[in-house]
């Protein structure tokens, strides 16, 4: 079973994501801070990053992926109006930059790009 990082600080959107990603077979770990998620980081295949949150950005966790793991899929949401600039996100390891609300129909689709779930 592929391991999915959720990091996203609405409880809405996490559920909505974990829901699905559930549903397509993937074990999903929840987490709303960058504090929590970085002692989540072991293990995965794919993460799903906010980037604006309560501690800081999703930046911070992508580019601890990327030390350890340069070959992890890390997708980086973003609100309207929030901007992050392709370079600083492909510094940091980011596949996919998303526009928020992110239709489940796109999300699956990028995710199949790079990780399809175990049968």
């Amino acid at each position: 079973m592929k391991r999915v990082l959720i990091l996203e600080d609405s409880i809405i959107v996490s559920k909505l994501l974990a829901s699905l990603l559930r549903a397509k077979g993937f074990q999903v770990t929840e987490c709303a801070s960058v504090s929590q998620a970085k002692s989540n980081l072991k293990g995965l295949d794919l993460a799903i990053l906010d980037y604006r949150l309560p501690d800081g950005t999703g930046l911070e966790i992508a580019e601890e992926l990327k030390k350890n793991r340069p070959d992890i899929p890390i997708f980086l949401l973003t609100a309207r109006g929030s901007h992050v600039s392709e370079d600083v996100a492909s510094k940091a390891g980011i596949k996919k930059y998303l526009e928020k609300p992110v239709e489940p129909e796109t999300l699956m689709e990028h995710i199949d790009e790079f990780l399809m779930p175990e049968e």
